[in-house]
């Protein structure tokens, strides 16, 4: 395949250049002066600043909370934001709404008339391009410490992210794998790569004026069951990409599946690999300010009251004893709808209840088969890394776009076309996650022998096959209450 981009940074002058088809998307984009916006950014306290607040939260070993949640009116946002802050929670997300996505702006204004007229909630988010950064400054200035992350789409990254900056926001989930793999059916890898490296570079040329704006790795997110390792590999080629254009703070996630032993071996190992690799192309001025945990997103909610109280607080323990700085959650009644701000607020102060407690006794737990874990997290992401670096002649960019098309990256049950879809996962009898089928993964044949040797642990103790329905069986397993899956 010939590709044009690489993973080398942009020039400032060709970057500056770009910026005007994306910012002329919609008349909000005339608000974003990058001059002033790095001043306004330099004039925000610490309290709202992302990066400082993780490095705060790791040197007082602490575990806080990022949620998820947007509203479609401006005073309806600063209302949620501010009962956020009054809930203990300093990471504020900004989530945008669908139309917003598929930048439909004159959708959007004409749902807002619509939403003050009738007081109807008619929006899944906060539009903010459609409120553009004047606007969005309010909702930042309504809080004393918060810092604010905005949740976008692909289409919408540059014009939203350009925004989300001038008014004040620290955080930014841009990744080139978490909309391409688990959202987007036609966009390819390169079309993703080509974006999130323009969003990289703008937060490289605040990092050069010295403000820093952390991303929060999510990798290729999943939308099946499967080990957690191409997902962890391709957040260390996130924070490669991201270092290269300049930017300076990098959030580490791990999304957990369920098993403990498993989730707090990636937890151990991935900080350390990222740090690694960093290094070792020259990143060292790179900051890991923190990591983050949460819910593996596309995972069913749990049906009963209890069950929804017990999902997210499970999270948060696994956290708190994985000494992560934040846990992603989400609300007891997400499943149903908007959540309203009683909801939040509820659902944080059961969460918060259990992270002071947990986190604050600095527990060093030790959980039987936690090492082999790790040892086996870690072969596998290094056996991808050397896959990508190989056959990119050492460009992760070219190497992954590579290594998607030969399906030596992959997952199960990507709406993307690109995607291969080869592989599948299975839990085995304790409930951690086991490659059934590995498609083109460039795994060692002592890798895939410990994964089938898990299985026919399971199967001989149910005395059934590994199949399809089992899968299926342990999708719904957790939301269950359930560490595996039952006829």
């Amino acid at each position: 395949m010939e590709t044009m981009i690489r993973n080398k940074r942009l020039d400032e002058s060709e970057f500056l250049k770009m910026r005007g088809p994306f910012l002329a998307q919609w008349k909000t984009g005339s608000e974003v002066d990058l001059d002033e916006a790095v001043e306004y950014q330099r004039k925000l306290p610490d309290s709202k600043n992302w990066h400082k607040l993780a490095l705060k939260l790791k040197e007082e070993g602490r575990t806080a909370i990022f949620p998820r949640a947007g509203t479609g009116l401006l005073e309806d946002q600063i209302s949620l934001s501010k009962k956020l802050e009054e809930s203990g929670v300093p990471f504020i997300p900004v989530t945008t709404d669908s139309y917003t996505r598929q930048l439909d702006f004159e959708k959007v204004n004409s749902i807002l008339e619509e939403m003050r007229k009738t007081g109807k909630n008619l929006l899944n988010g906060y539009p903010i391009i459609n409120y553009g950064v004047k606007q969005t400054r309010k909702i930042i200035e309504s809080v004393h410490r918060g810092a604010f992350n905005p949740r976008l789409s692909l289409k919408s990254y540059p014009l939203a992210t350009e925004i989300s900056f001038a008014s004040g926001m620290t955080g930014i989930a841009a990744c080139a794998f978490i909309s391409w793999a688990a959202y987007e059916k036609t966009a390819t890898l390169e079309q993703s790569m080509a974006t999130n490296q323009y969003v990289h570079r703008l937060i490289g040329y605040y990092a050069d004026r010295g403000v820093i704006i952390s991303t929060d790795n999510h990798g290729w997110i999943l939308t099946g069951m499967q080990p957690m390792t191409v997902n962890l590999a391709t957040t260390i080629v996130d924070a490669l990409m991201v270092a290269e254009q300049g930017g300076k703070s990098i959030t580490s996630v791990v999304h957990l599946m369920g098993n403990m032993a498993q989730d707090l071996a990636w937890i151990r190992v991935t900080p350390r690999l990222m740090r690694e690799y960093l290094d070792k192309f020259g990143y060292k001025d790179v900051s890991i300010c923190g990591l983050f945990a949460q819910h593996t997103p596309l995972f069913p909610m749990p049906q009963t009251m209890g069950g929804a109280f017990a999902f997210p607080n499970y999270t948060a323990v696994v956290a708190a004893l994985g000494k992560a700085e934040a846990v992603s959650i989400r609300t007891i009644d997400e499943a149903l709808g908007i959540p309203t701000e009683e909801s939040h607020a509820l659902s944080y102060e059961s969460t918060n209840w259990l992270l002071n407690v947990i986190r604050g006794q600095n527990i060093d737990l030790h959980i039987k088969g936690i090492d082999e874990e790790e040892a086996v997290a870690e072969a596998e992401i290094r056996a991808l890394m050397d896959k990508i670096l190989e056959v990119g002649d050492g460009d992760v960019i070219v190497g992954c776009l590579k290594c998607v098309e030969e399906g030596f990256l992959d997952s199960s049950f990507s709406p993307n076309k690109q995607v291969r879809d080869q592989v599948m996962g299975i839990k085995d009898v304790h409930g951690a996650i086991r490659w059934k089928e590995f498609g083109n993964l460039p795994f060692s044949e002592e890798i895939k022998k410990f994964h089938r040797a898990k299985l026919a642990e399971r199967e001989k103790a149910e005395g059934r096959k590994m199949d399809y329905e089992v899968l299926v069986q342990d999708f719904w397993a957790f939301s269950k209450g359930q560490l595996v899956g039952k006829p």
